[in-house]
């Protein structure tokens, strides 16, 4: 079954993670970049179903997390440290160093204010009306000068996320939570579908945070029901099956969350990577790092020499020794101090 499979520790959700990240920074190469309309696969932004893939594993991995831990404050603290360090750098290098470096080349104005007022707002985890997108002047004449980081949006629905799992599964026993967060997804997807159907007032909007929610929520009901699911091919072809009826159907928003949760996590098992996956965990610098990296090549007028998967590429190259510094020195260090936090209280506890 899955979950004694993936006791076992032999997966690749680190590699899948990375070449997420990576399809992060080539979907925004076209809107970045100037290349015109992007591909949409399904009827969805690369960007946008790498997003569903990154919800969906970290539902399985945020309930996996919260069910081993011993005391709520424990699984709150985890979740703390693995997101707020590395997002508090790099807002800090982006206001503080990436900001002024591309007003000061390309002769736009630059004030420490703004990058200041740019730098606490972001503290607070891409919140909604409180995080400003960005500096104003810094960017005058890009193709997107209102914004020094595009994805941060993301970062405030994971964490709604990590409280409604922390919540649910604190107050209720395994039984009643499945049920607790089957409801939601189901009337979610409902909702989605309707959209999709053409039964709503409006088509389900490419960024619209409910439908990556809905692939949290189906990561997290993969882990929840994990062990009355078959690890096998036909597990996999069943849920790759589903992701291309979903994708070719036109309902990718409303019916694709638990067929790729479930080839994504299922098929860590059995793809065979795990062998290639950096003992550093990048996927999150990358993500995060990646729309200001291509911001600042893009003010170099890089673009206007190379094709979108050459500008993807070198904004890779650029950003992945950024990640993992971030990792070796912030990312990391915080996890380790956590972990070793959590394991001190619960030898004391014993004691």
């Amino acid at each position: 079954m899955l979950g004694t499979s993936f006791a076992e520790g032999k997966n690749s959700l680190n590699v899948i993670r990375l070449i997420l990240a990576a399809a992060v920074i080539l979907s925004h190469s076209w809107w970045l970049g100037g290349y015109g309309p992007e591909p949409q696969p399904g009827g969805l932004k690369l960007g946008s179903w790498a997003v569903l893939g990154f919800f969906g594993i970290s539902g399985y991995l945020i309930t996996r997390s919260r069910v081993r831990a011993a005391r709520p404050m424990d699984y709150a603290r985890g979740r703390l440290f693995r997101i707020f360090p590395g997002l508090a750098r790099c807002v800090a290098v982006v206001a503080f160093i990436f900001a002024p470096l591309t007003a000061a080349a390309r002769g736009n104005v630059y004030s420490l204010r703004d990058g200041l007022l740019y730098f606490v707002t972001n503290l607070s985890v891409g919140t909604p009306g409180i995080a400003l997108p960005g500096i104003p002047g810094s960017l005058d004449g890009m193709r997107d000068p209102g914004s020094w980081n595009g994805p941060l949006w993301t970062l405030f629905w994971e964490v709604v996320c990590y409280a409604l799992v922390g919540v649910v599964l604190g107050v209720l026993n395994t039984n009643l939570g499945r049920i607790a967060l089957l409801v939601p997804f189901v009337a979610g997807s409902a909702f989605v579908f309707t959209l999709d159907a053409g039964w709503g007032p409006v088509p389900t909007p490419q960024d619209w945070p409910l439908v990556p929610i809905l692939t949290f929520l189906a990561g997290s009901l993969v882990y929840l029901f994990q062990d009355k699911l078959p690890v096998n091919r036909v597990l996999l072809v069943g849920a790759a099956a589903g992701v291309v009826v979903a994708a070719g159907s036109g309902f990718a928003a409303s019916l694709v969350h638990i067929p790729l949760s479930v080839l994504l996590i299922a098929g860590s098992l059995h793809f065979p990577m795990s062998s290639l996956a950096p003992r550093s965990d990048l996927s999150f610098g990358i993500y995060i790092y990646g729309w200001p990296v291509q911001q600042m090549l893009a003010a170099a007028e890089f673009e206007a020499h190379v094709p979108p998967v050459v500008f993807a590429m070198a904004s890779l190259a650029v950003v992945a020794p950024v990640a993992w510094l971030s990792w070796r020195w912030v990312e990391g260090p915080a996890l380790r101090w956590s972990r070793a936090r959590n394991s001190r209280r619960q030898v004391s506890q014993l004691a």
